[in-house]
């Protein structure tokens, strides 16, 4: 079955933890054929072989499986970003993963990119993946980014109470600080759709 092999190695629609900035490399673009959404066994296989092959890639990877099934990989060879923007409607109602590399994780979402980003294409449900954690975002359908980036502002200028409420303290900012703000938005707003779980012991 395709879906459980290994991946060859190799701003609007914009993922990354550095936003658009850095350096590109060579732009990669497969197209992988096509999954049956409904068998979940065989999505859930993709994901993880995604997962297996590109968490600790120094370079971001993305891979995106459109609401028809077909799955599409890319990477520009840049430890900052990778740009999905040639799918175009395509990624309306998709499901994507991307990595970020462990120089440049912020250990969430980024919130000047892969969160605008999602709710400006249409996603449906966004993940990242890292050396440590995986996260996932589904984008409420209720709310506009404007609503959801306004609500964003005011918990993040009172990020350091939110975490000391979490029993965090100044040494847990670089891991946590984002994924608290983040987490804090969603709850604010009344969206269930964020996590984040260890995945590397």
């Amino acid at each position: 079955m395709w879906a459980a092999k290994k991946f060859d190695s190799v701003l609007p629609n914009q993922r990354g933890s550095g936003g658009s900035s850095g350096q590109s490399g060579e732009t990669v673009h497969k197209y992988l054929g096509k999954v049956d959404l409904k068998d979940t066994q065989q999505v859930e296989a993709l994901k993880d072989s995604f997962c297996n092959s590109y968490a600790n890639s120094k370079v971001e990877n993305m891979m995106v499986i459109t609401r028809n099934g077909e799955v599409h990989y890319m990477t520009d060879n840049n430890p900052r970003g990778v740009d999905c923007s040639y799918l175009g409607g395509k990624l309306k109602g998709s499901y994507n993963i991307h990595t970020h590399p462990p120089d440049t994780t912020q250990y969430s979402f980024s919130t000047d990119a892969d969160i605008p980003a999602a709710f400006a294409d249409g996603t449906r449900i966004m993940e990242a993946v890292d050396y440590k954690y995986r996260y996932r975002f589904v984008v409420p359908e209720n709310i506009t980014f404007e609503q959801w980036d306004r609500a964003r502002s005011d918990v993040q200028d009172h990020a350091l109470q939110y975490m000391a409420e979490r029993g965090m303290s100044v040494a847990d900012i670089e891991e946590n600080e984002l994924h608290v703000i983040i987490e804090e938005t969603c709850k604010q707003l009344g969206v269930t759709g964020y996590s984040r779980w260890e995945v590397h012991k």
